[in-house]
């Protein structure tokens, strides 16, 4: 959880400038129709704060979530905004170890220093926000769809060294989750043609259990669970 925190606090103290010189150049070259007051949209960057509900003797598991969305403005208080986020890292720490398939090598491994389950999702949200003032709720259902699942692995046999084992484990996972998305967001910066900079936090809660194929499998080595991620982020509109 402290490298989690370093990680967000490191994260919005450097993104904005990149991010906002980038909607602006966007805004620059789409002009009004990246900005209107019906429809206007924003990049997203923050962090995931993972776990797997059901998965024993893990901890939470940070990540990084970039993305796009667009927002629908359906009256003065109302407004839905569909969102793709092809980086959503999520999944659990201190995973157990069971072998490298080298029986030279699984000794170092046997008590590791660190390790994860990563599951990297494309994340499709769609989310229906009710506003007040500078202050909004939101909820919704999402879509994700794994892309890549791998087991990581740090060892460090003697002071001052280390050893890194990882192996992909995707198709032992299910390819397409299912849930719910529930948000609070706050503008931070003074809106443009309603518009501004938005910290969101959100939680995702997935309905499917994860694991896939894992019959031949450990199944402690293996955590099954649903996706339950906490997510911190920015979103930086297009406003030209």
């Amino acid at each position: 959880m402290k490298r989690t925190a370093a990680s967000l606090a490191l994260l919005i103290g450097l993104v904005p400038l990149p991010a906002l010189a980038q909607s602006s150049i966007i805004g620059q070259i789409a002009g009004d129709k990246a900005a209107s007051e019906k429809l206007h949209f924003s990049l997203l960057f923050g962090m995931n704060i993972a776990y797997l509900t059901g998965a024993e003797d893990v901890e939470r598991s940070g990540g990084f979530n970039i993305g796009l969305s667009a927002t629908i403005k359906l009256t003065d208080r109302l407004s839905v905004s569909p969102e793709i986020s092809p980086f959503s890292r999520k999944g659990v720490a201190t995973i157990p170890f069971d072998t490298t398939g080298d029986p030279a090598l699984d000794p170092y491994f046997a008590a590791p220093a660190a390790s994860s389950l990563t599951l990297t999702y494309t994340d499709i949200p769609v989310i229906i926000r009710y506003g007040l003032g500078r202050f909004h709720l939101g909820a919704g259902p999402y879509a994700g769809f794994l892309t890549q699942a791998k087991k990581r692995f740090r060892a460090e046999p003697a002071p001052g060294e280390g050893l890194r084992y990882s192996r992909e484990v995707t198709h032992l996972y299910k390819k397409a989750d299912l849930g719910l998305v529930f948000e609070a967001a706050w503008t931070v910066a003074k809106p443009r043609r309603g518009m501004g900079l938005i910290v969101h936090l959100r939680y995702q809660a997935g309905f499917v259990d994860v694991r896939g194929n894992t019959v031949l499998e450990d199944p402690a080595a293996y955590p099954r669970g649903r996706n339950s991620v906490i997510q911190i982020y920015l979103s930086f509109p297009f406003v030209h």
